[in-house]
């Protein structure tokens, strides 16, 4: 489950339904996932992991909900409980609280307050269980096969982690991650930049392509002069919503350190430093790691990766390389440029074309480093030994 919130409406009075998922639904990255008004049909749901946010209507019976809030919080203490009623008077709201409520919302509902609401249920309850992972992949030196290891990242990232992972072309100009999957999309960066005082979930899944294993790419702008549009508060606020609505994101930069691209990079979890065993990308690296620490990454947020090592001995080794950054390598890739080029040519990726390639061994590799490091997995199963009553239900 991604940073979006999946939200499961309780409610006992249809005639509340349509307003209830009217104010649920103008939310920016929640998403209502179903509407029960059963016990068991909210076990079902929550049996599934297919929400994280239960919205409890408790009108007409406050005290029949107050009991389904009360096993709710002790079945399943990983989800967030809001709920939402007419009767505003200290006893109405102090029930469902001490059920185990994190929020209650007084109906009417302001759409604001919901949203304020919403946002500190994300806040308190699930930063936590929900973590997304922001990697950048990045060479102060061209033609060292940055993209070309972004593409493949994302898609054994996609692969491994069986959840949708963005691949982001941020190279606005010459970006070729598309030509990477032999695909021409419709919508590209642009599309999201010029509704950027609007963007919300439905708007980056209509613009992203659905690629193989997961993968949805947001391209790089069609023509050269849309560039224009991005201004580093722009590129800060698309990388801030995609990290709401991707568990990862793996986007593929420029060799040219700006201050658009400093925007994306301060928002990384993992830099990815691509370099290869010759003397001018070697020093160009130690300068790019140099000044990502000026900007304020720390130290362990930014990786260097070797690629294209053959493993022959040679002029430069991995253990100069090393001394030359003053920082350990985080991977080394190998080196088989002639089939890398032809995946690329074909616009197919390496596993597609040789699942047993070492290129493609060494980057799914990578791959499970990064999901390891803070969890493949968001959201914790609860134990099922302590479900009592409520895990039961599924089995009358």
């Amino acid at each position: 489950m991604s940073n979006l919130l999946h939200i499961c409406l309780y409610n006992l009075e249809p005639e509340a339904s349509e307003e209830l998922q009217g104010h649920i639904s103008n939310l920016n990255f929640v998403r209502l996932t179903a509407e029960v008004s059963t016990p068991e049909d909210l076990a079902a749901v929550l049996e599934n992991d297919d929400a994280n946010v239960v919205f409890f209507h408790l009108d007409p019976n406050p005290a029949a909900v107050v009991e389904v809030i009360e096993l709710v919080s002790t079945s399943y203490p990983g989800v967030a409980l809001l709920a939402a009623s007419h009767q505003t008077d200290p006893h109405s709201i102090l029930e469902p609280m001490r059920a185990g409520c994190d929020q209650f919302v007084c109906e009417p509902i302001d759409s604001s307050d919901l949203a304020q609401v919403i946002g500190k249920l994300a806040t308190k309850r699930l930063s936590g269980a929900i973590k997304s992972r922001c990697i950048c992949v990045v060479s102060p030196s061209g033609g060292s096969g940055a993209t070309s290891i972004a593409c493949n990242l994302a898609m054994e990232i996609g692969k491994a982690s069986e959840r949708p992972c963005a691949l982001v072309d941020a190279d606005l100009q010459f970006g070729d991650c598309a030509m990477n999957f032999d695909c021409d999309p419709k919508y590209t960066l642009f599309d999201l930049a010029e509704s950027v005082s609007r963007l919300d979930q439905s708007l980056i899944e209509s613009t992203a392509v659905a690629l193989p294993n997961n993968v949805s790419l947001l391209s790089r702008p069609k023509a050269l002069d849309q560039e224009e549009i991005f201004t580093p508060d722009v590129m800060h606020r698309i990388v801030e919503q995609l990290t709401g609505a991707y568990e990862n994101i793996v986007i593929d930069l420029p060799n040219e350190l700006n201050h658009r691209s400093a925007a994306i990079l301060r928002q990384a979890d993992l830099v990815l430093v691509v370099c290869q065993l010759l003397v001018p990308n070697i020093r160009n690296t130690g300068r790019y790691v140099e000044a990502l620490t000026r900007i304020g990454l720390p130290d362990d947020r930014v990786e260097v990766v070797l690629n294209r090592c053959d493993g022959r001995s040679g002029r430069v080794a991995t253990k100069d390389v090393e001394a030359a950054i003053n920082k350990a390598v985080y991977a080394t890739i190998p080196n088989d440029f002639q089939f890398v080029a032809r995946s690329i040519d074909f616009g197919r990726p390496i596993a597609a074309l040789d699942e047993r390639n070492p290129v493609r061994t060494a980057i799914r590799k990578i791959a499970g480093q990064i999901l390891a490091k803070s969890g493949a997995s968001g959201q914790a199963e609860p134990a099922k030994d302590e479900r009592g009553f409520f895990g039961r239900l599924l089995t009358r």
